[in-house]
């Protein structure tokens, strides 16, 4: 008996449905959260994204392409992400000299998994074709939690 061409029909109909139902999936829970990023793609570390300790609460953060901040562009360079207030609760991105201030950003706390002994700078697909990839969130090296933008 020959099941070769049966079991690879059947294989192909297997991967085309589970193809079918994450675009699915994706584009309801994209809509579900107001047109945000869905939520699975959080946790891509993307090359590009370095981040190294500028001090107590503040780092250097470079980019080797465009990113965008909820209401702000930032061209590819090195920028510094402080935190400033009680608790964290506020990231000021500035230059990297600190003597330009693209804002002020309250930030949502976020867990990530795995890993956790480097920092890192998670970047999410653009809001629009054509416009940068947008920062998710930002860890400091050896903490579970982290800081995540909010974007509306």
């Amino acid at each position: 008996m020959k099941r070769t061409p049966l079991l690879l029909c059947t294989a192909g109909i297997v991967a085309a449905l589970a193809v079918l139902t994450s675009e699915a999936w994706a584009q309801n829970g994209s809509a579900a959260q107001g047109g945000q990023s869905p939520r699975f793609e959080t946790g891509i570390t993307v090359p590009g994204a370095s981040l190294r300790s500028k001090g107590p609460g503040a780092y250097l953060v470079s980019f080797s392409t465009p990113v965008g901040l909820p209401g702000v562009s930032l061209a590819r360079g090195v920028y510094t992400f402080r935190y400033v207030g009680q608790g964290r609760s506020v990231i000021q991105v500035l230059n990297a000299e600190g003597t330009l201030s693209y804002g002020f950003f309250l930030p949502n706390t976020i867990r990530r998994n795995g890993a956790i002994g480097d920092a890192a700078v998670w970047l999410i697909r653009p809001a629009a074709d054509g416009s940068p990839r947008r920062v998710q969130a930002l860890f400091e090296a050896g903490e579970a939690t982290g800081s995540e933008f909010i974007y509306q």
